[in-house]
């Protein structure tokens, strides 16, 4: 009986250890949780705060507040635009852009954060009432994508920025930008084999694009991927992505003449790839031909089997 109550003592003992170690962990746990959650809504408030000021600028044409967040090294990729690179390309660009229009509102909603380590990847959609000389007042509006850094606590720039609108529309409603005098987008190369993994994979990209391969594209996209192209809304998820290509690019009439996917830079996050790219297109339909440029934002990440997939993506034309 002695022995009895001896082990059932020494299990009890363990029990309650075993008990308090758990409960450490848990509330280790939640407070981890907690940590994260705090940083962000911190992170959001930071985000939503420069977006509520940014709309005041743009209404009150103050550039100085429209400028604050641009580096020397930001890119931003205007719609019907080209690439821009640098605070002083960037403040030309808005100058342009609001000696044309009159910005009575402008409005950001987000509808995705993705936090990179020390970046933060931001996806939504903007709505922009405008009113050109001579022109009706028109409603602008869109998706967009900004990629921040953090560079300190309470202080974060944009590296990179994107837009396009949810359908297609009438440029001549919105500022015509002279960009004759900025410089092409140049290609980035480098021996490093990651580097070399994104640009084979723009390769097999080209390949589908160029065969009418669309389900097969689609097929490069993370299941919960989110896809930002041209005049459309914002497409979420597997089946919305595949039924985007399959159709989007399926066989006909309509050829590839010549397709170039180049990359023009890439910053290796701790969660992530990013890679800005630039594309240029020849088609042809019948009679009909053209080409067109544009630019986008790419993030890679890799899934189960090691192989590099797309997370999120946004492209638009120049």
């Amino acid at each position: 009986m002695l022995k009895i109550n001896i082990v059932y003592l020494f299990l009890n003992q363990n029990n309650k250890a075993m008990i308090k170690l758990n409960l450490i962990f848990l509330f280790l746990t939640i407070g981890v949780f907690a940590q994260e959650n705090k940083t962000d809504s911190s992170i959001r408030k930071q985000i939503e705060d420069y977006n509520a000021n940014f709309a005041v600028a743009l209404v009150e044409n103050n550039k100085n507040t429209v400028l604050k967040s641009y580096t020397e090294q930001s890119v931003l990729m205007p719609e019907h635009s080209k690439q821009r690179v640098g605070k002083k390309t960037i403040a030309a660009f808005y100058e342009q852009w609001l000696s044309q229009a009159k910005v009575s509102s402008f409005q950001k909603s987000i509808v995705d954060l993705q936090n990179f380590g020390d970046y933060v990847l931001e996806i939504g959609n903007f709505t922009e009432n405008l009113h050109l000389k001579d022109l009706k007042p028109y409603t602008y509006s869109g998706k967009y994508m900004v990629l921040w850094k953090k560079v300190s606590k309470n202080k974060m720039t944009i590296v990179a920025e994107i837009w396009g609108a949810n359908s297609y529309f009438d440029d001549r409603f919105i500022p015509e930008i002279d960009d004759s005098d900025v410089p092409p987008i140049k290609e980035y190369t480098s021996s490093d084999k990651l580097i070399s993994e994104v640009i084979k994979r723009n390769s097999s990209i080209k390949n589908l694009v160029q065969n009418r391969l669309g389900a097969e594209h689609a097929k490069m996209f993370m299941s919960d991927a989110m896809y930002l192209t041209y005049y459309t809304p914002i497409l979420s998820g597997e089946k919305d992505i595949t039924a985007y290509f399959t159709e989007h690019e399926k066989p006909g009439t309509l050829k590839i003449e010549q397709i170039s996917i180049q990359t023009s830079g890439v910053i290796v996050a701790k969660k992530a790839i990013i890679e800005f790219g630039f594309y240029n297109v020849d088609w042809r339909d019948g009679t009909n031909h053209g080409n067109v440029k544009g630019k986008s934002i790419n993030i890679w990440k890799r899934n189960d089997k090691g192989e590099l997939m797309l997370f999120r993506q946004m492209v638009n034309h120049d």
